[in-house]
Parts: C-alpha cells; sequence; structure tokens
C-alpha cells in the first residue's frame, strides 16, 4: 500500500512538471514528463507482488496482469506504449520539434490514464485530486 500511494505521488509530481512545462513552452519536456505521469500510474496498478524495473518491464507487466485479465481496457495499453515512445523521442531526438498541441496531447492522455487509474483503485488508496 505504500509502495501504490509513493507511486501515485510521483505520477501527481510527474503531471504536475508536464503542466508547468506545457504552460511555459517547454514542449518536449512536457511530453516527457507527462510520460512518467503515466509510468508512475501504471506502476501504481500493478499487483503489489509485481515489480517492473524497466520500461519494458512496466509494459510486459502491465499487459500480463491488468491488460490480458480483463482489468483494464486494452486501449490504455497505447498511452503507455505511445508514451514511452514519445518520452524517448523528446529525450534523445533532439531535432525533433515538439509544439504546444503536442504538449497538450501528452498532458491530456496522462490526465485520462491517471483518471482511468485511480477509478481501478479507488479512492481509499489514491486521494482524488
Amino acid at each position: 500500500m505504500a509502495e501504490v500511494a509513493a507511486e501515485w505521488r510521483r505520477d501527481q509530481e510527474s503531471l504536475g512538471a508536464a503542466l508547468v512545462c506545457r504552460d511555459n513552452g517547454f514542449y518536449a519536456d512536457a511530453v516527457s514528463r507527462a510520460y512518467y505521469a503515466i509510468m508512475h500510474a501504471a506502476k501504481a496498478a500493478l499487483p503489489n507482488d509485481v515489480k517492473a524495473d524497466s520500461h519494458n518491464g512496466l509494459i510486459n507487466q502491465f499487459s500480463l496482469h491488468l491488460i490480458k485479465t480483463g482489468t483494464v481496457e486494452s486501449e490504455w495499453m497505447a498511452y503507455l506504449r505511445d508514451g514511452r515512445e514519445a518520452r524517448s523521442i523528446a529525450d534523445y531526438k533532439v531535432a525533433v520539434v515538439f509544439t504546444a498541441v503536442d504538449a497538450q496531447d501528452a498532458c491530456d492522455r496522462a490526465i485520462d490514464f491517471l483518471n482511468r487509474i485511480r477509478s481501478l483503485l479507488g479512492n481509499a488508496v489514491v486521494p482524488a485530486g
């Protein structure tokens, strides 16, 4: 339970950073931080005994324990995969220019993903807001 709360706290911090970056024109950083919000929420959603120590490991574990079991709808997998890809481009391909629209889309997707995970975990584990 403590680890879920810690992951949730980090996803909220990452989302906050993404929004600040978006609002201040740091679009690549907003895209990157939005992915980290999704990543931490996905980690919070995993069963307590399941760990993911890499981005690929998280995708695999999320798929195995949440998508394939029907706990989370399959369309949410794209948020995790696409977010990871966008984060990699934002962090490592400096010639790629991200726009305000890209940053807004990434933040919107992160908010949607966090809301879905909040509904899965419930307010007893994850406070609203």
